[in-house]
């Protein structure tokens, strides 16, 4: 078994000699000049996959042998993508490593350092990705890597250019219409005409710049003053009638029912009366009523409840001598120079 493995090994290395023209496969160090690149075993389904594709490229550009694919690319491997090469070379043993194919590598190395879970988190990624104040080239750029992962979701080049179109923001998109385009490079190159367009337009003073960092003081801000101001549509506030709206207020000719006035509304009428619902009094309301006020004061300097009055009623002398429960003023001390008898109910003394 052994021996057809390495059989099969010097037919594929004859077959690269062939392939490069009968060139001689380069030394490690032919190998190393062309700086291959190192990885350092991060989880990172992008990051791996990068790494094989450009250590792929240097064994394509110094012709490497396909019997040293292994040994040469492995030798770039650092930190916790060593440790985990070291630990299964022993698990498979040295001779299986000798014999092994750069093909039978990928499979346990994609397996460790792709595993499933982080490419549904890519794919998840690549589905709400959306394009906010970064680049065209940078969007792009992580648009691109992640629909590496998601050749079941995006099949064909009118699915890249959907997608593509629908992760842009809203002012590249009212510009930009995707059955126009047959690849998604069209696509791309409409963007960035789109954003030089909008570059101009801030350069001109027709629009602001985006604030790339807001402070969480002016983040809160904003949304502070957004929920102030109803808005519709972004319209700022009216000015008569306090909602957000285009075009001409329909309260503008219509008179005020309070004053009969225009310009305003009822609600916002300069002349509309205040009605205190405790003493019923006009010009102020029931927080900011004076008998409220002074018997929350009072009441604060004693440190305990008032005590309740007694309630006298005026009446005639014939309306007392009717009343069995009431007391003449002069049973009470009264004085007798008084028109009426001044009364009190027996039960308020």
């Amino acid at each position: 078994m052994v021996e057809d493995r390495i059989k099969k090994l010097e037919d594929d290395s004859k077959l690269e000699k062939e392939k490069h023209g009968g060139r001689k496969p380069c030394s490690y160090k032919e190998f190393m000049a062309c700086k291959p690149p190192v990885y350092n075993g991060e989880v990172d389904p992008i990051v791996c996959q990068r790494w094989l594709s450009d250590i792929e490229g240097v064994f394509e550009r110094t012709h490497c042998d396909v019997n040293d694919y292994v040994a040469y690319g492995t030798g770039q491997l650092r930190n916790q993508a060593k440790d985990w090469w070291d630990n299964k070379k022993r698990e498979i043993g040295a001779e299986a490593v000798k014999i092994m194919t750069w093909d039978e590598f990928k499979t346990p190395f994609l397996k460790h350092h792709s595993p499933k879970a982080v490419m549904n988190k890519i794919k998840q990624e690549f589905m709400q990705l959306r394009h906010k104040n970064e680049t065209i080239d940078k969007i792009t750029a992580t648009f691109m890597d992640k629909m590496k992962f998601c050749d079941d979701l995006v099949t064909n080049e009118e699915q890249r250019i959907y997608y593509y179109h629908n992760m842009l923001s809203a002012e590249y998109r009212e510009f930009i219409t995707p059955s126009k385009y047959e690849t998604l490079t069209e696509i791309i190159n409409a963007a960035r005409e789109r954003e030089i367009e909008l570059k101009k337009s801030i350069e001109r003073g027709e629009r602001r710049a985006p604030d790339v960092n807001p402070s969480p003081t002016k983040k809160a801000r904003t949304s502070e003053s957004s929920k102030k101001s109803d808005t519709k549509g972004g319209s700022p506030g009216c000015k008569i009638c306090g909602k957000g709206h285009k075009g001409e207020c329909h309260y503008k000719d219509k008179p005020c029912p309070i004053c009969k006035k225009t310009g305003h509304i009822a609600l916002s009428c300069p002349e509309k009366v205040t009605v205190c619902y405790n003493c019923y009094r006009t010009g102020h309301k029931k927080a900011e009523c004076p008998e409220l006020v002074e018997n929350k004061g009072g009441q604060e300097q004693k440190g305990e409840a008032p005590k309740a009055k007694a309630r006298s009623f005026q009446l005639t002398a014939a309306e007392a001598k009717i009343e069995p429960d009431v007391v003449s003023g002069k049973e009470a001390g009264a004085s007798s120079g008084q028109t009426g008898v001044d009364a009190r109910l027996k039960g308020s003394l």
